[in-house]
């Protein structure tokens, strides 16, 4: 076992979609609490998992040096549009029936507090940049992480000491069954993502390798390795086809590519402690005046 810091690492948003879709219609005396029930529910269930683990939930603080890359790649006419702009005309339009979804995680700010749990917001710096430089941070010092989300981007963060819990399949990630899985070591995982992209309604809007799907583009990291192998061997051959060759015409689009899928280093981050103190009288009142009567048993977990 480890002596440094141990964290629990939890993708705020994603969390809260999740509860909100799977607990859609709960309701106590006329107020949604689908999320808010939800969230508190994983987190006693996190607790028994990994009791010794200070949990930190992080939230979206913006992506300032994605949305300047790629909007200066949209005025070249490198992409035809920037980071996250599908999501963005999305938001222009609020859908009615994500109010109560949106209003609950604003409440989960007051609340959080009051269960021992840290909550963490950089402008700036996306939830998963944060989340990549606490798990970072705990290697660093000797300790251990959990990532808890259900995005697959996390995978790159995977090491010895950084682990990702997928709540929704109820799955761990090691970096050595992802070695196994995949046949290649967790940071490739950024390069894979880059050739084949991520473009669709609910997606971050990255341009990859056209024609290029997952299939072939792990098999060339299989085979490579990252993106500068697999341009240098590409290079090297005298015969090439057709989708070879659109991999080294679109070699500016790659690496545009793979700077957006990478996580970020956050230099500075509170340090994780607990900010308010917490009694179990004062999480029974709150779990009380919102209906949850049933985590009653569990509060104990959680102070």
């Amino acid at each position: 076992m480890s002596d440094g810091p141990k964290l629990l690492l939890v993708d705020g948003t994603n969390l809260c979609f999740r509860e909100h879709f799977s607990k859609k219609n709960l309701s106590h005396r006329g107020r949604a609490v689908d999320v808010l029930y939800g969230v508190f529910k994983s987190l006693v269930s996190y607790h028994k998992k990994w009791p010794d683990h200070f949990r930190i939930v992080c939230w979206e603080g913006g992506y300032a040096r994605r949305l300047e890359e790629s909007e200066a790649a949209v005025e070249r006419g490198l992409i035809p549009s920037s980071y996250k702009q599908n999501r963005r005309d999305k938001a222009a339009e609020p859908d009615p029936d994500l109010e109560p979804l949106f209003e609950q995680m604003d409440q989960l700010g007051e609340m959080l507090p009051r269960t021992r749990t840290m909550q963490v917001r950089v402008k700036g710096y996306e939830a998963d940049d944060v989340i990549n430089s606490y798990a970072e941070w705990a290697v660093r010092h000797g300790g251990d992480a959990v990532i808890v989300s259900t995005d697959q981007d996390f995978y790159q963060c995977l090491q010895p000491g950084v682990v990702v819990f997928d709540a929704r399949a109820q799955e761990l990630w090691t970096h050595e069954r992802f070695e196994k899985e995949f046949d290649f070591p967790p940071p490739l995982w950024v390069d894979k993502g880059a050739i084949e992209g991520e473009v669709g309604p609910s997606k971050d809007n990255i341009f990859g390798v056209d024609g290029w799907g997952p299939v072939n583009a792990c098999r060339y990291v299989c085979k490579y390795g990252d993106i500068d192998a697999i341009l240098a061997a590409l290079r090297e051959k005298k015969r090439r086809g057709k989708r070879e060759e659109t991999f080294l015409a679109q070699e500016e689009r790659l690496r545009l590519a793979k700077s957006l899928k990478r996580m970020d280093v956050v230099e500075e981050l509170p340090m994780p402690r607990v900010r308010r103190a917490a009694t179990k009288g004062d999480v029974e009142k709150m779990f009380l005046e919102h209906g949850f009567a049933s985590l009653l048993k569990e509060i104990w977990r959680l102070v």
